[in-house]
């Protein structure tokens, strides 16, 4: 799991390139950490798609963080 400081990050799915570098994020299984809400985060319910990152946004309260692809791939890579 990774704390990004708004959400625990549980599992991450995306799209990679053939070099294995990580291009979109698809799919975010975290909970809230402001409300404890637990969610998987998908196109437009909960993960908003950014150049370079991604909104996640809890679909209970108000909370939601950017957060950048590398630090979704770093992820990724400790969970492999």
């Amino acid at each position: 799991m990774a704390d990004t400081g708004l959400f625990l990050l549980s599992d991450v799915f995306g799209q990679e390139d053939d070099s294995g570098r990580l291009l979109q994020v698809t799919q975010v299984v975290c909970r809230c950490l402001e409300c404890s809400c637990r969610f998987t985060g998908r196109p437009n319910e909960g993960l908003i798609d950014l150049p370079g990152g991604a909104i996640l946004s809890c679909p209970k309260c108000p909370n939601r963080q950017a957060i950048s692809l590398a630090r979704f791939a770093d992820f990724l890579q400790k969970n492999v």
